[in-house]
């Protein structure tokens, strides 16, 4: 086998085990396989059981990531709905619960996220910024909550000084 036919064998086992991932939140997978593969390749994917997700407007997420440093995103899912230009970070289970951060809302039990195929063609509902794959890690929701504050604040600072000029 070449090596180029050996990194896309390897891109695809990876955006495979990331559609394996995405599905398996869903109380009945095959669904979520049936419904990539219809024509729409959107399939509805269950927060609460697996994973909540913390949403924020796309330039909420560029400042945090920023703040965070890209290790602390190396492996986790991210996902956006490019018609609203809102994003959606996957964080454990339960967050929702006891989220309450300005401009961002948590999604848990009863939510449900239209997500393409990770790997597969990307659309704008349901694009995955980020997909899940050989290694999938959920956003730490404390160290999450802290950026926001952090880059909430950085904002505020900033407003203030460009009001004084």
């Amino acid at each position: 086998m070449s090596r180029e036919l050996g990194v896309v064998m390897g891109e695809l086992e990876t955006a495979n085990r990331g559609a394996v991932w995405a599905a398996a939140a869903h109380p009945h997978p095959d669904q979520v396989w049936r419904e990539w593969a219809h024509e729409l390749e959107v399939a509805l994917l269950p927060a609460g059981r697996r994973w909540d997700v913390v949403s924020m407007p796309y330039w909420r997420l560029h400042a945090v990531w920023a703040d965070m440093g890209p290790l602390a995103w190396a492996h986790t899912p991210v996902l956006a709905d490019l018609t609203t230009g809102r994003t959606y970070v996957f964080t454990p289970a339960g967050t929702a619960g006891e989220w309450d951060e300005p401009e961002t809302t948590a999604l848990g039990k009863g939510s449900w996220l239209a997500a393409s195929k990770p790997g597969g063609r990307q659309l704008r509902i349901g694009h995955w910024v980020q997909p899940p794959g050989a290694i999938t890690v959920l956003m730490d929701a404390a160290g999450l909550r802290g950026a926001l504050r952090r880059t909430a604040a950085s904002d505020s600072d900033q407003a203030g000084r460009s009001a004084c000029q």
